[in-house]
């Protein structure tokens, strides 16, 4: 299974243009492959390169819509032939393949850790071509649509910050697809501002 995995990740990184894909026909399929094969897994395992943990008390998971289509899929009953086990998730999952191309849409989910049950919706996140805000002539994208965690929950994970919270930023697809090199800027309220670097050619 995980010789399957490499050989779809392959796939994308030797594309000469851009291991992100947009979804056709083709790469349904495929991302329903991978989430059939991807099924059991941990989230981290199935994610991949879309799974950015720096070590910094703030973990980013990337769900394209190929990825989206793929967890979706793993979650689906299969069998010892493959190629039925797609045919009968592209049916099941006709409905939900249809509103993912149309919405069209990358979700960047961060997991933070904070001091205060409420430190998780001062954070708003904008997409940069440059690794500064304040460039000139710089290109920011704004979220479509933010979810920000209103109370955040009190784990004891972090000792140091008790709090724990998960936000969701989505931006559209096609303003990223164009990109290589950019960055996600989480800004809080007080000024506070982290960035995470991402390359089209390693997620997908």
């Amino acid at each position: 299974m995980k010789r399957f995995l490499f050989v779809i990740i392959l796939i994308f990184i030797s594309n000469p243009c851009f291991a992100l894909v947009k979804i056709d026909n083709e790469s349904v399929d495929l991302a329903i492959k991978y989430g059939i094969k991807s099924k059991g897994l941990l989230k981290e395992d199935l994610l991949g390169a879309n799974l950015i943990n720096d070590n910094s008390e703030r973990i980013l998971s990337i769900y394209s819509p190929f990825i989206q289509i793929a967890v979706k899929s793993s979650a689906q009953n299969t069998s010892d032939n493959l190629d039925n086990d797609v045919k009968n998730a592209r049916e099941c999952l006709k409905t939900t393949i249809s509103r993912i191309k149309e919405k069209n849409e990358i979700r960047f989910i961060v997991e933070m850790y904070g001091d205060k049950e409420d430190f998780a919706q001062n954070y708003t996140a904008l997409i940069s071509r440059d690794e500064s805000l304040s460039k000139k002539n710089n290109k920011i994208y704004k979220p479509r649509k933010s979810s920000t965690q209103k109370i955040a929950s009190r784990d004891g994970f972090n000792p140091l910050h008790p709090y724990s919270a998960f936000n969701c930023y989505i931006f559209s697809f096609e303003d990223l697809f164009s990109l290589k090199d950019y960055y996600l800027f989480l800004v809080s309220k007080s000024g506070e501002t982290y960035k995470f670097r991402i390359n089209n050619d390693n997620i997908f």
